[in-house]
């Protein structure tokens, strides 16, 4: 949805609590992706997650990255800002309030497992064009048959004459492989070792002779993607960290997607959204229950921004927020999902109509035909970063092991 079209955003109906610098920066990125995206209509591409064409995401990262925006919050001896992490989470959730394509970057996705694991020649390779905006990757993990269930990967790597290895197998649902010219992905390379001792991250080239990429169209229109490795060839250099250490950096890395403030930024946007249509509403019957809803479903944002919270002053600390960050996942996105599915149960047929999130609005339809994009899009974060089943799973297992501890 262009934000020059339907209900440009004004005051918020919650803010995070921030320190007068944080507040500064915030203040900044509001600024900057306000003027980014006042145009974006004019650049949409519904078949992309972003809802814009390549040519405006790239752009619009090429001029974050000028402003120290994609890597606000890495090491100053890279290149980064320097600054704590949730300097990057305010980056993050602003750029998702604002439907902006800086979210899934190749330094949200790839940063953390680079500077954790890389070596300094993989960081000098990839960090400064990622630094830059310049560089577009993805993550690979996930394969067809397995969902969120990692130990099931299939996929393999044996070694060849040159030091190197020959990767084999498949992996499904990747975000943005089709642009990317790198990915990060993970195989087995000891078929006798335990589960968390079997696999290996590696950093593959996407026009690597045998690698073949397939987009496959979600329900909303924009498309995931399939990766095939038919004996793709890499050398010593292309392994990520150490050979067996996999499980452990893949498990670390997906904590950092955890803990984004990406979901909370969507939910804000759209509850301001049916605010400002229940505000303006002549059937009193009808905006007395959407007052209603609106109201439950904002005390349980401020839930979700107070846990949030919570991890960053963590993460800012140093601290290990791997519950934590499970707890903020399952609620934001919940909240996300919840907030779609009661405005379209609430409003009926009206909701029905669709349009993508960077488009002009849909005459005479509440919201511009936003809550059916929403009903669909909303889905899959319950799923996507490790689905919420198995987060729960981890908020129980840290819950028993403090009680333990007592």
């Amino acid at each position: 949805m262009s934000r020059s079209v339907v209900n440009p955003p004004g005051p918020r109906l919650l803010e995070l609590r921030l320190d007068d610098a944080q507040r500064a920066f915030r203040n900044d990125v509001r600024s900057f992706l306000a003027a980014e995206m006042r145009n974006a209509v004019a650049h949409a591409d519904p078949r992309d997650l972003t809802g814009c064409t390549l040519d405006f995401e790239l752009a619009h990262q090429r001029r974050a990255g000028e402003r120290g925006l994609l890597a606000v919050s890495a090491p100053e001896s890279h290149g980064g800002g320097g600054r704590p992490p949730s300097y990057r989470a305010i980056y993050t959730y602003e750029a998702a309030y604002h439907d902006a394509p800086s979210i899934d970057t190749a330094m949200v996705l790839c940063a953390a497992p680079l500077l954790a694991y890389g070596t300094p020649e993989q960081q000098g390779t990839f960090l400064p064009p990622m630094l830059r905006g310049e560089l577009l990757a993805c993550i690979a993990y996930t394969e067809p048959g397995a969902g969120s269930d990692l130990t099931a990967i299939e996929m393999f790597a044996v070694p060849d004459d040159a030091g190197g290895f020959v990767l084999s197998g498949e992996k499904a649902l990747v975000t943005g492989a089709h642009k990317s010219q790198w990915c990060i992905t993970i195989a087995r390379t000891d078929f006798d070792a335990a589960t968390r001792d079997a696999f290996t991250m590696f950093l593959v080239p996407l026009d690597a002779a045998g690698v073949t990429v397939q987009r496959r169209p979600t329900l909303n229109g924009w498309t995931l993607s399939e990766i095939r490795f038919d004996d793709v060839a890499v050398s010593p250099g292309a392994v990520l960290g150490e050979i067996g250490r996999g499980w452990a950096q893949m498990t670390t890395a997906l904590v950092d997607e955890r803990s984004g403030l990406a979901w909370l930024g969507w939910s804000t946007r759209h509850l301001e959204r049916l605010a400002a249509w229940a505000s303006a509403l002549t059937d009193l019957s009808l905006q007395r229950d959407a007052v209603d809803m609106i109201v439950s479903l904002h005390t349980d944002l401020a839930i979700g921004l107070r846990l949030a919270e919570r991890v960053l002053e963590m993460q800012d600390a140093g601290e290990n927020v791997n519950a934590e960050a499970a707890a903020s996942k399952v609620w934001a996105t919940e909240l996300l999902q919840r907030i779609a599915r009661e405005a379209l149960e609430l409003i009926g047929t009206e909701a029905l109509t669709w349009t993508p999130v960077i488009s002009e609005a849909a005459p005479v339809v509440p919201l511009g035909g936003r809550i059916a994009w929403e009903y669909l899009e909303r889905i899959h974060p319950t799923i996507s970063v490790g689905a919420n089943e198995l987060q729960r799973d981890s908020i129980a297992r840290a819950a028993f092991a403090r009680e333990a501890a007592r």
